[in-house]
């Protein structure tokens, strides 16, 4: 008996050959549906599962069925991209569950599309939906400043369902005096798209996004970036 942990990819079929086969062994396949706006039908995935809530997986009763059974948790993007899932991986070696990991593509690895070197990304900032706090949440600003300050690009995740002109409202209301961010939309996926440009201009771009605010660039980088 055993825990598997699957990245999905970015993409439906982007799911890897020995992760499918491992599926057709699992009892249990359940897919954890509350960070991400899937930029495609889960239908599509073209097999069997359980949509999981955030307290199904924090609360590691997942672990509790692999002690009997073979079991697996998809993941979209890579399998180790939230500090959760680290979580469960440590739980298996203290309870001497047996467990496998299989990593794929995430927007921690796509965002080099736009040109910006992966290497001068500092702290990974998360946004959350302003809506769905009583405060207004702003570490993510704390974070671009820290970033700026040595000249590093930030990625900022937002929440689920934040949409991007609220996302940028945010943005501005936090005390973000900069003027061009990256959109970058739908990454790996048909219609995907980058978007480089004053906050003001940019318009409403479909789910998954994230945003860029830029740090130092050198010439590589501003010249990609002027092709966006």
């Amino acid at each position: 008996m055993a825990f598997y942990l699957i990245g999905l990819g970015l993409d439906k079929g982007s799911i890897s050959a020995d992760a499918l086969e491992v599926l057709k062994k699992c009892d249990n396949v359940y897919l954890e549906n509350y960070t991400v706006d899937f930029p495609y039908s889960l239908k599509e995935l073209g097999f069997e599962f359980e949509g999981v809530g955030r307290e199904k997986v924090e609360d590691e009763s997942i672990l509790k069925e692999a002690n009997e059974k073979n079991v697996a948790l998809l993941v979209y993007g890579d399998a180790l991209s939230a500090t959760t899932h680290m979580q469960l991986i440590l739980a298996c070696k203290k309870l001497g569950i047996d467990y496998r990991i299989f990593h794929n593509a995430s927007i921690m690895t796509a965002i080099a599309e736009t040109g910006l070197q992966p290497y001068k990304f500092g702290k990974t900032a998360s946004m959350p939906n302003w809506k769905e706090h009583t405060n207004k949440p702003m570490s993510f600003i704390d974070y671009i400043r820290e970033n700026q300050k040595i000249g590093a690009h930030t990625l900022i995740l937002t929440d689920i369902g934040l949409e991007v002109k609220d996302a940028i409202a945010q943005l501005k209301e936090s005390g973000f005096d900069g003027e061009n961010i990256l959109v970058v939309s739908r990454v790996g996926v048909d219609g995907q798209k980058i978007i480089y440009g004053k906050m003001d201009s940019i318009r409403d771009v479909e789910k998954p996004y994230c945003l860029i605010v830029p740090g130092k660039l050198n010439y590589f980088e501003e010249e990609v970036l002027r092709s966006f």
